[in-house]
């Protein structure tokens, strides 16, 4: 049944005005209680205000409160009602009581002096299909299923970077959801991948498909993806099947679109700025992507923030990889971008906080990046590293010959101010496959990237991603060797072939190994052997051993010294028909040591290498 609308009108000192506006409310009742979402305190930089902005429900009703300083009037739009006028606070600052508004549609029609606009709230929570409305929501009313989630440690973690839009599309249909993804994630379980990093799931604007790294709104969900239950339902699901849930945060920079919701939000945009969430024309005002947050401004830097609250407490989520922190902290790399180091220590603080871990993709190989604040640093738990442009040059060009063992060793010994598990590794990642790059198996074979040589080389990157010390991170689709590339919009991620089938299988093992070997955990590393014209390293963590082939050419015996006599059990060898009934079969299951010295240590180690193979042994 339809209902009356009470208004209760806020001044700004804070007395109430109770009006009786006789507007049409949508079905649904009063509003329910108040969220249980908890808070943090404090943390550097900015303070957030103490009332909050955007749609804030409570018992039997919801506040609404937005921020737009040079509007004369502001009122607030419920979908099938006249607007209402809003009360104006200081600074700024618009409010209104509603009772009773617990699944209203709504906006903002701000009159400015250059005429009248309507706005989508910066703080929706949820945004309508057809974009044209915010939903008001209820975030603590969700049901969660689990409870007492933890995440697994830094050095336990294997990340898998998923596209919500293309990872699990139904037949017939053109994109992924929420729903889609949630029901995929036992693939995942199934894997060992303990950690899904989404790509950006904040409304964007482009293709309803895209990548999403043109933000539009920093709060409210891809309403193609779903709702924003839906969204917890998919974290809720994947907490139940021990993975934890880290979001892709693209602060440094929105969509371009000058219709995009932020852009002169209260229509002052003098000299061609960008409006009130924006830099001022300057060096700071834009990227090579879109305009600048202006961070210096408390409430930019509290909506940002809140943001990153949003995630930890209303979805639960359970970290981020912030995107291009280069232009956040500073000018690509150059100079200091104002407020961007405090917006980044406060959310690096809010989520550890929360017990979440914290990524940058900076891309500048600075230490700083992982350094602890105290220290001088930004006080991320890791940053993207270039193990990965390493790999590509050097697996998959033809001539064997030409490939640097060094390179190997060196990426072994690779660190963030000794701090090896500050690094993310990856062979492939959104940016590899798209941009015009290709899958690493297509690199090797572009003609057949499922052949036995595009196979074994990827499958060595793969061997090297898990066994190097830091952060592993697998590319959506590599684990089952999809060969598509990462096209915007991207493609559906097709079914693995059954060549896939058997690459999935080593990657399986390889993860397992990856999160149960002590030796795998720790960051001391030891080269044992290196053949620089055979083209052979092995390499010792604690109690593992990894020896990699880097050259066309099998062996019936290859030796090497190793620390330690007895038997040593075979964990994985590459060239297992298991994953591949075209791959020669590869070591027996155990080696024993034999009594003779060599690479100045008191054993040998006897053992079969394939072409381009890998064998992982453990006492």
């Amino acid at each position: 049944m339809k209902k009356r609308l009470l208004l209760l009108i806020v001044s700004a000192c804070g007395a109430s005005n109770l009006q009786t506006v006789p507007h049409p409310l949508l079905d649904g009742g009063a509003a329910d209680a108040g969220s249980d979402a908890g808070t943090f305190d404090g943390g550097p930089a900015v303070t957030p205000p103490e009332t909050p902005f955007g749609a804030t429900v409570g018992a039997g009703e919801t506040q609404f409160r937005v921020w737009a300083p040079h509007a004369t009037r502001a009122q607030l739009e419920l979908d099938g009602a006249a607007p209402v006028a809003m009360t104006p606070e200081a600074t700024g600052v618009f409010s209104l009581k509603v009772s009773g508004a617990g699944a209203a549609r709504y906006r903002y029609v701000l009159e400015t002096p250059t005429g009248s606009v309507t706005r989508l709230d910066p703080y929706c929570r949820q945004l309508s299909t057809d974009r044209a409305w915010c939903e008001v929501i209820d975030p603590g009313a969700y049901p969660w299923s689990t409870t007492g989630f933890k995440a697994a440690p830094r050095e336990a973690s294997v990340v898998y970077e998923l596209h919500i839009g293309s990872f699990a599309v139904p037949a017939g249909q053109k994109q992924g959801t929420f729903a889609t993804a949630k029901a995929k994630l036992a693939e995942l379980a199934d894997l060992g991948v303990n950690v899904v990093e989404l790509m950006p799931t904040h409304a964007f604007g482009g293709n309803p498909n895209g990548w999403g790294y043109n933000p539009q709104l920093f709060l409210a969900p891809k309403p193609t993806y779903g709702t924003a239950d839906e969204q917890r339902a998919f974290i809720d699901e994947a907490h139940r099947l021990g993975i934890a849930v880290w979001l892709d945060v693209v602060f440094n920079h929105t969509d371009g679109w000058r219709e995009a919701p932020l852009t002169c939000f209260d229509g002052h945009c003098p000299n061609d700025a960008w409006g009130i969430h924006f830099f001022a024309p300057g060096q700071y005002a834009s990227t090579p992507w879109g305009p600048r947050p202006n961070y210096t401004e408390p409430r930019v830097s509290s909506m940002l923030l809140d943001s990153v609250k949003q995630w930890l407490t209303e979805y639960r989520g359970d970290g981020f990889r912030f995107d291009s922190v280069s232009n956040i902290r500073a000018l690509d790399g150059s100079g200091t971008t104002p407020g961007g180091r405090d917006l980044l220590l406060a959310a690096n603080a809010l989520t550890h906080a929360a017990g979440g871990l914290s990524v940058a993709e900076d891309l500048k190989g600075w230490d700083a990046i992982t350094r602890a604040p105290s220290a001088g640093g930004f006080g991320f738990d890791a940053q993207w590293d270039g193990f990965g442009w390493e790999m590509m040059n050097l697996l998959p060009p033809a001539s064997d010959d030409g490939r640097d063992v060094g390179v190997i060793e060196r990426q072994l010994k690779g660190s963030y101010a000794g701090d090896a598990f500050a690094r993310l590794l990856w062979s492939e990642n959104h940016d590899t496959v798209g941009n015009g790059g290709s899958r690493f198996p297509v690199r090797i074979d572009g003609a057949n990237p499922e052949s036995l040589a595009a196979r074994h080389r990827s499958m060595l990157a793969a061997t090297l991603l898990f066994t190097t010390p830091g952060v592993p991170m697998l590319f959506m689709g590599q684990e089952q060797l999809a060969t598509t590339g990462f096209t915007d919009p991207p493609a559906a991620l097709p079914a693995p072939t059954d060549k896939g089938q058997g690459v999935r299988a080593f990657y399986r093992d390889l993860i397992a190994l990856r999160r149960t070997l002590p030796g795998l955990r720790g960051g001391e590393v030891e080269v044992l052997h290196r053949n620089d014209t055979n083209k052979v390293i092995a390499f010792r963590r604690n109690d593992t051993i990894v020896i990699v082939n880097l050259r066309n050419k099998a062996y019936a015996r290859y030796d090497f010294g190793v620390p330690t006599g007895g038997t040593w059990k075979v964990r994985v060898d590459s060239d297992w028909k298991r994953y591949g009934t075209d791959f020669s079969g590869g070591q027996a299951e155990a080696v024993e040591a034999l009594d003779e010295g060599r690479d100045g240590k008191p054993f040998t180690l006897p053992v079969q290498l394939g072409a381009y193979g890998a064998v992982v042994l453990t006492k």
